[in-house]
């Protein structure tokens, strides 16, 4: 599977470990990880502008599972259509990070899209977002993946049965959950991530919610997360660690 699944937490699905497998490399700070963005992106931005839409962005993670999986195409279209949902967020991300210009002969801007100099850090997002959707997954509906039964949301009930599952993901607000000595009950920590308070957790408000005590903790995550509000920092392709 590669050093890159292997880098997951130990709850990570098997199809996550795949999935981050076939883009990793290209959000590694090494010679290898430049080569291979510079192909990925060559893919992302056929047209040669230097910036890539969502559409684009979404048709190339397509492109690139089906490469990667050769034969075995129904597969490549399974993991492709499960992480789905994640792809926004990696480039909503991303696509603030550089400097905003104005694209000619439209009345759009380069924020609308991403540009080649952030390519590195939305293959990095894809990742963590993955991994963030896969926790998510586990606990909508009580299983892996996505079933009749998930919903995109989830409930304080499938929370209280599930959140064991997941505290082996690789986050940090998912490690100590079940810590005895930590203040925050189950059900508190479900109030925290219930952003509207309407008693269900959506995937927008749970990403959200880890994003916010990766950042507290200071860790690689947090800090590669927070690019988009500042400069940008060096944080390397790191993903969530057992």
């Amino acid at each position: 599977m590669g050093a890159a699944a292997s880098a997951l937490g130990s709850g990570a699905s098997e199809d996550v470990k795949t999935f981050v497998d076939c883009f990793i490399a290209m959000a590694a700070q090494t010679p290898e990880g430049k080569a291979a963005r510079r192909q990925g992106w060559m893919a992302a931005d056929p047209n040669g502008n230097g910036i890539a839409s969502l559409a684009e962005i979404d048709g190339w993670i397509q492109k690139t599972l089906l490469f990667d999986f050769g034969e075995n195409q129904d597969e490549a279209d399974r993991l492709w259509k499960l992480f789905r949902p994640c792809y926004i967020r990696a480039f909503n991300d991303a696509k603030d990070i550089g400097r905003d210009r104005a694209v000619a002969g439209t009345n759009a801007s380069t924020d609308d899209y991403v540009q080649k100099g952030e390519f590195r850090l939305m293959n990095a997002y894809l990742c963590i977002y993955a991994v963030m959707f896969d926790a998510f997954a586990l606990i909508d509906g009580g299983g892996p993946g996505t079933d009749a039964h998930d919903d995109r949301r989830m409930s304080l009930e499938e929370w209280t049965a599930g959140y064991d599952k997941v505290k082996d993901h690789g986050f940090v607000g998912l490690a100590g959950i079940a810590d005895e000595a930590s203040e925050d009950s189950i059900e508190s920590i479900f109030a925290q991530m219930d952003a509207d308070g309407k008693g269900m957790v959506l995937l927008n408000e749970w990403c959200r919610w880890l994003e916010k005590k990766e950042q507290e903790a200071g860790t690689p995550i947090g800090q590669m997360l927070a690019i988009g509000d500042g400069p940008e920092q060096s944080a390397g392709a790191a993903l969530p660690q057992a």
